[in-house]
Formats: C-alpha cells, sequence, structure tokens
C-alpha cells in the first residue's frame, strides 16, 4: 500500500506541473469529495442559480436569513442571528435542520451547476458550525436520542466528513463519541463494549481503506456486540456495503441522522435498510 501512494504522489505532481487547472480541479473534488458530495453526478443538474436557491430557501423569513450568510459564509452573522432566535426560543434542532443544512445544501449544489468553488463550501461549513455550536450548547442537558460513535476506517487520515457527520448528530440530539481517524477494528469493538453504543458510524474517502469498514462491522457481529454500522464516504457505494451484514449505508451526513434513528428506535441493521433503502 505504501508503494502505492508514492506512485500515486508522483503522479500528481508530475500532473501539477504539466496541467495546473487540472490539477487544481481534482484537488478541489477531492476536498468536497470528503464532505460527502457525489463529484461524479456533476454537471447532470440543469436548475438556474436562482432556482438551486429557491429549492432549498427555508419558508420562514428569519430562517432564510440563517440560511443566506451560511451561503455567503459568514459565520459571525451566522451566530448572531441563531443567537436571537435560540433566545426567542426556537428549538436548536429544528435551526440545525431547517435553517443551517439548507445553506450548505445550497452551496453544494451551486458547485455542481459550476457557480461554487471548493474554499466558498468550506466557508459555508465553517459558517454553519458556528451555528451548530450554538445549538449544540443550548440543548444542554436535554435526554438523548441515543448512544452513538464515529470513526475513519484504518489507514485514512481524512476526517472532514467524519467531523460534520458527528457535529449534525449531535445538533439533532445523539451523544456521538468521537474516536478519530485511521481507527482499528480493535478499538471501535472495545469503544462498543465500553460504552454501550447502540450505532457507529464510519467512513472512509479512500478506496484503499473502505476494506476497514467490511472488517468492523463484520467483526462486531460475530463478537456478538451487535451494534450496526452506517457506512458512508466518498469511497463508499450502497452495492459495496450491500456485500456485507450488520450494515447501512449513508449517502450525505443527514442520512446519518436518518439511520440513527431508526436503530435507535429499536431496529435492527436488517429492519432499518429495509425502512431507507
Amino acid at each position: 500500500m505504501v508503494r502505492h501512494m508514492d506512485i500515486l504522489a508522483e503522479e500528481m505532481l508530475e500532473l501539477r506541473e504539466r496541467d495546473p487547472a487540472r490539477y487544481k480541479r481534482l484537488i478541489q473534488e477531492g476536498m468536497l469529495a470528503e464532505l460527502g458530495y457525489d463529484v461524479a453526478a456533476k454537471g447532470s443538474k440543469t436548475l438556474t442559480v436562482d432556482e438551486v436557491k429557491a429549492k432549498y430557501r427555508p419558508h420562514e423569513a428569519s430562517f432564510a436569513a440563517i440560511a443566506n450568510e451560511v451561503i455567503a459564509g459568514h459565520r459571525a452573522k451566522v451566530k448572531d442571528l441563531v443567537s436571537a432566535q435560540l433566545g426567542h426560543g426556537k428549538d436548536p434542532v429544528d435551526l440545525v435542520t431547517n435553517a443551517l443544512m439548507p445553506g450548505i445544501q445550497t452551496q453544494c449544489e451551486l458547485y455542481d451547476l459550476g457557480k461554487a468553488f471548493v474554499p466558498e463550501i468550506l466557508m459555508s461549513n465553517d459558517a454553519m458550525q458556528g451555528g451548530i455550536q450554538l445549538c449544540q450548547a443550548k440543548l444542554g442537558d436535554i435526554p438523548k436520542k441515543g448512544q452513538l460513535a464515529t470513526f475513519v476506517a484504518e489507514g485514512d487520515l481524512h476526517d472532514i466528513g467524519k467531523n460534520i457527520v458527528a457535529a449534525i448528530l449531535r445538533a439533532n440530539g445523539f451523544d456521538v463519541l468521537d474516536l478519530g481517524r485511521d481507527v482499528p477494528t480493535a478499538k471501535v469493538v472495545a469503544a462498543a463494549r465500553e460504552n454501550g453504543l447502540q450505532m457507529i458510524s464510519g467512513s472512509t474517502l479512500m478506496s484503499t481503506t473502505k476494506a476497514g469498514l467490511k472488517r468492523a462491522a463484520e467483526t462486531l457481529e460475530e463478537e456478538g456486540v451487535n451494534v450496526p454500522l452506517a457506512c458512508g464516504g466518498a469511497a463508499v457505494s450502497r452495492s459495496f456495503v450491500d456485500t456485507f451484514g450488520n450494515s447501512i449505508y449513508g449517502k450525505s451526513p443527514l442520512d446519518a441522522v436518518k439511520i440513527a434513528t431508526e436503530i435507535c428506535s429499536g431496529k435492527d441493521w436488517k429492519a432499518a435498510r429495509q425502512a431507507l433503502y
């Protein structure tokens, strides 16, 4: 694997010299993929910029204002608006789901139209995180919906997507243990046993490390831990996840919330697949 990565690195360096524009685009798409966006679908949509904004724009004016500031990447303004809404008694989870998330969804689709770029998406994500942090703080000691964990497969050091999933799960009322990146299966199993986890979310950006998700899901089941694994990330597809048990595929960070809701309601991985697929 080390040799494989060395060759890939050499080829990328050669591409940077030979075709700087293409090199930059590949780097941007790699970063976007880590956020959970399907770059393979790029160019398939025909909506105009205004139509995309209208598609995701919240109906409530105060929520639409927050979404607009997320799109603009204005973290301070997002925090001011979210703080004001929380002061007026708005539900923190409602703010995350229906005010903050529409902003990042809009920005991702604008990228698909070639009207936004990775730096703008990263700025929007940062702005959204500012609002999510305030919502998480407001939730305080409200009873949690379930006990979860997140991790990145062994050998993979990319964790932007995992961080977003953890933040969104927390904002939706779940208690989340972040196991980090490059996590071996033994650590995943130990965490499940020691913390009474109901579900674990695993991800990877690289095809060379996605086998770690399969290994984790199967080991959890074989050792009688019976904690299902929600699998996602740029290198992961439903067809891959369907090749092994004790697993549910999620395409986006929001899918992790849907999967967690099903599992924490008492369903096993098979019933969750039936409900969501």
